[in-house]
C-alpha cells in the first residue's frame, strides 16, 4: 500500500495570478450592472478542473479495473464489489439485509441467497441504491456520467487554503434523487477532492452533509479516502448554505465513513456476467 502524501499551503505563488486572472474577468461583469453579475454559472458537461481531478484520482483505472472493499459507517457495513471494461459494468453491493448486483442490462436482488421477482420500480430502486454507492465510494469518476452537470464557481478560501469550487446538479429523471445538488471543492494545484457537499429530501425530512475527506491512499492505482460526516437539518435547506462559518458554527459530526479490505486488479473473463 502506497500512503498518498499531501502539504497545505496558505499562499501557493500561482493563487495570485489565478486570483489576478478571476478579477480581470470580474470587472466587465461590474459595468453590465448588478443583473449580470448574479447570473448563474452556465451547466457544463465538463470541466477542466473535474477532468484533471479524475486523472489524479486514478483515470484510465478506473474504466477497466475490479475493485472490492468494504464500507462502514454508524449506520453499519456493506460490501462493494465494482468491474469496469470500458463501457460494461458490473456494480455489486451486499449488506445484511440484501446482495444487489446491477449490470448494463438487468439489476437482480438477493435475499437469503434467492433472487427476488423486481417489478419496474422496484428495479429502479435497487439500481439506484447500488449507483448511490458506487458514486461516493469512486468519486470524482462518476462526476463525468451523461446525467451529470457541472458549474463552475471558482475559487473560494477555507481556512488558509483556496480550493476550486464546482456544483452538480442531474438531469431530471435520471434517478429517484435527481433533484439533490452537490457542491465539491478541489485542490487548484493537484486537483484532489478535498470535501464535498450535499442536500437531500423536501419539506421536514430535508437536510445537508458535509464530508470531509481524510486518510488518502493509493492502491491499485486508485485513490481511496475516508470521510467525516458532518450534518444539519431543517425544512427545504439547501446545499448552497454551505460556508466555512456555516460548517464550523452550525454542523455536527453524524458518523465517520471507513473504507476497508480494498483490493484492485485487472478485469478477468467472467467478472461481469459470471457474479449472478
Amino acid at each position: 500500500m502506497k500512503l498518498v502524501t499531501h502539504q497545505s499551503r496558505s499562499s501557493p505563488p500561482w493563487i495570485g495570478s489565478l486570483l489576478l486572472l478571476a478579477t480581470s474577468f470580474a470587472l466587465p461583469v461590474a459595468a453590465l450592472g448588478a443583473e449580470a453579475a448574479t447570473t448563474e454559472p452556465a451547466k457544463m458537461e465538463r470541466l477542466e478542473i473535474v477532468d484533471r481531478a479524475i486523472g489524479f484520482h486514478g483515470g484510465q483505472t478506473y474504466s477497466s479495473s475490479h475493485t472490492s472493499l468494504t464500507i462502514c459507517s454508524k449506520s453499519g457495513c456493506f460490501d462493494l464489489k465494482a468491474t469496469v471494461q470500458g463501457d460494461i459494468f458490473g456494480y455489486e453491493v451486499e449488506d445484511p439485509k440484501r446482495r444487489v448486483r446491477s449490470t448494463n442490462d438487468a439489476v437482480v436482488r438477493f435475499e437469503n441467497g434467492k433472487s427476488v421477482e423486481l417489478d419496474a420500480e422496484a428495479a429502479q430502486r435497487n439500481r439506484d441504491f447500488v449507483n448511490a454507492r458506487i458514486y461516493f465510494a469512486f468519486l470524482p469518476y462518476r462526476l463525468n456520467d451523461a446525467s451529470v452537470f457541472k458549474q463552475d464557481l471558482g475559487l473560494e478560501k477555507w481556512g488558509d487554503l483556496y480550493l476550486h469550487k464546482v456544483k452538480v446538479t442531474f438531469a431530471a429523471g435520471s434517478s429517484t434523487d435527481s433533484g439533490d445538488a452537490y457542491l465539491y471543492w478541489f485542490d487548484p494545484a493537484t486537483a484532489r477532492l478535498e470535501q464535498f457537499a450535499y442536500s437531500y429530501g423536501t419539506g421536514e425530512g430535508a437536510g445537508i452533509r458535509f464530508r470531509k475527506l481524510k486518510n488518502y491512499r493509493r492502491i491499485g492505482g486508485l485513490l481511496f479516502f475516508d470521510q467525516q460526516n458532518l450534518g444539519y437539518e431543517a425544512p427545504d435547506v439547501g446545499v448552497d448554505i454551505i460556508t466555512p462559518a456555516f460548517v464550523e458554527d452550525k454542523m455536527r459530526e453524524v458518523s465517520n465513513v471507513v473504507l476497508s479490505k480494498i483490493e484492485v486488479r485487472e478485469v478477468f473473463i467472467g467478472d461481469i456476467d459470471g457474479g449472478q
